[in-house]
């Protein structure tokens, strides 16, 4: 269940980057790591912390941004499919 809320609120953070409103993607990136750490999913927190940090000037790097982006995808998906297995829908 905790991966597919945290799933959800890496959606989250996407969609405010898609809309260019960096401060709610600063705050919601927050959210998602600590969201993440607290269930232990470290690779999931770590790419979320990475976005936090490079968005926490307000100026960065949109291909370091675009890297992190992939992590975070990368690490959300290695999360859901290990929840899967888990829950005995995917072997």
């Amino acid at each position: 269940m905790a991966a597919q809320e945290i799933s959800l609120e890496a959606l989250g953070l996407l969609q405010a980057l898609l809309h260019h409103d960096y401060g709610e993607a600063h705050f919601r990136a927050g959210h998602v790591a600590r969201h993440a750490m607290l269930h232990e999913h470290l690779p999931v927190a770590d790419a979320a912390e990475r976005i936090e940090d490079l968005l926490q000037t307000g100026t960065f790097d949109a291909q370091a941004l675009q890297l992190a982006l992939r992590g975070l995808a990368h690490s959300v998906d290695r999360m859901q499919l290990a929840a899967l297995r888990r829950a005995g829908r995917l072997f």
